[in-house]
């Protein structure tokens, strides 16, 4: 395989941290690969599988079983029209001969020049806007203010198509090669917070969190994911949030001995670094007696 860029290196590295089971991150460092040479080869899927520490049967069974990633190089414009339910009552069969006509290909093929590569896809989520399609990773039933939209309600027809494929080759011209682009995407990506701008998603909180008043002092009991890497517990201190303890997070239970009847408290699950969640706050209760 070709040889990675140090950035896409480094995103992997911290990637894989994210995970105690790294087979979790399979689909991500599938997509970060996508991103980086276009497409997943037999020998990215055996490297991917290596790293994630799982078979090479399981990395490619993952791997064909989501129609977003590519096996095989296509064009600049992957246009991926839908044709499930809805986007073929709406007329998705008719946009796609059109593309097919307008393009000179079938779908499945790809351009002469590269450019444009057409592929029947399932369901894409924009049942409200069909008939629908992605450019790549982008919605696209139209164009406005110079950008790739889809608006609710408005599907593709033949001249909002036109647009489309116009704003393709208008591209096209301008930038000789497709500037980089977050390959987790824009739901990811706008979780801010990961240092390096490594915009993975933050670990879940804390759950099934209580306080009870011991004769220890007060027993703290949760419930966390397997990829939490780190946990604090705080007690609120007048208006501030004090560190107590960090437990371990194969621990279940943590007891403050100071603490007391009213004592309010949360926990901080962290998954890498300086990536935190934090629970809902509790206060500690009195033990049935």
């Amino acid at each position: 395989m070709t040889e990675f860029t140090e950035e896409t290196k480094a995103r992997i590295e911290a990637l894989l941290k994210q995970y105690p089971v790294k087979q979790s991150a399979l689909l991500e460092v599938f997509w970060i690969i996508q991103s980086e040479f276009g497409w997943l080869s037999k020998e990215a899927v055996r490297w991917a599988a290596n790293v994630c520490e799982c078979s090479p049967a399981h990395a490619w069974g993952v791997a064909t079983f989501y129609t977003m990633y590519k096996h095989a190089p296509t064009g600049r414009f992957l246009l991926q029209f839908c044709q499930n339910v809805c986007c073929h009552i709406a007329g998705a069969e008719d946009i796609i001969s059109i593309a097919e006509r307008k393009l000179g290909i079938k779908a499945g093929e790809t351009t002469s020049d590269n450019l444009f590569t057409i592929v029947r896809v399932e369901c894409i989520g924009a049942c409200g806007s069909g008939p629908a399609m992605l450019v790549n990773d982008d919605f696209a039933t139209d164009v406005k203010n110079n950008s790739l939209v889809m608006e609710q309600g408005i599907g593709l027809n033949e001249e909002r198509l036109d647009k489309i494929i116009m704003w393709c080759k208008d591209r096209a011209a301008k930038f000789p090669q497709e500037p980089k682009r977050d390959p987790l995407g824009g739901i990811t990506g706008a979780i801010h917070g990961e240092p390096h701008s490594l915009d993975f998603a933050p670990p879940p909180p804390a759950l099934g969190v209580k306080a009870t008043v011991v004769e220890s002092g007060v027993s703290i009991i949760w419930k966390i994911a397997p990829e939490v890497t780190a946990l604090t517990v705080e007690r609120k201190n007048g208006s501030k949030w004090e560190a107590i303890g960090n437990p371990s997070t194969k621990d279940k239970e943590f007891t403050d001995t100071t603490g007391k009847a009213g004592s309010e408290y949360r926990i901080i699950t962290t998954s890498g670094e300086n990536r935190t969640r934090v629970s809902f706050c509790f206060s500690a209760a009195a033990k049935p007696k």
